[in-house]
């Protein structure tokens, strides 16, 4: 597979997060799908990952999230991404604030047979944390 066909995988996965197509993201996870992420606790398989998206989702119904840079090595793509949205509802914890969020986010993507079968994620949730208000900014 070529680095433009694992980038354009990427961003179908972007994309399906931004239409808000559960459908669409399950279909580009494989069946052993794995998310890592340092603030959560690991998600095995698809419908997994699709219920974090359905978090997300019901706690920035406006969520959006651009791509600010990819890179691809190998079966690896390595995202940079802006991520923005309105919390509506409980995430991490939190109650709904109303407040706008700006985060910075970078995963790592595995492919394996045009899917992501493993994700990486390194969010700064304490900048998110920030502007939700729970903790005092710098």
């Amino acid at each position: 597979m070529s680095a433009e066909e694992q980038g354009a995988i990427v961003h179908q996965w972007i994309e399906a997060w931004n239409k808000q197509d559960l459908a669409a993201a399950r279909d580009l996870l494989t069946p052993d799908y794995q998310r890592h992420d340092a603030n959560l606790p690991d998600l095995d398989g698809p419908e997994a990952g699709v219920e974090f998206i359905t978090t997300c989702i019901s706690a920035f119904p406006d969520i959006h999230l651009d791509i600010e840079q990819l890179i691809v090595q190998d079966d690896h793509v390595a995202a940079r991404l802006t991520v923005r949205g309105t919390h509506r509802g409980p995430f991490m914890g939190v109650p709904a604030t109303g407040r706008n969020v700006t985060v910075e986010v970078a995963d790592v993507y595995r492919l394996a047979d045009g899917r992501i079968a493993e994700q990486r994620v390194m969010m700064n949730a304490m900048g998110l944390m920030q502007q939700l208000g729970v903790i005092p900014g710098a």
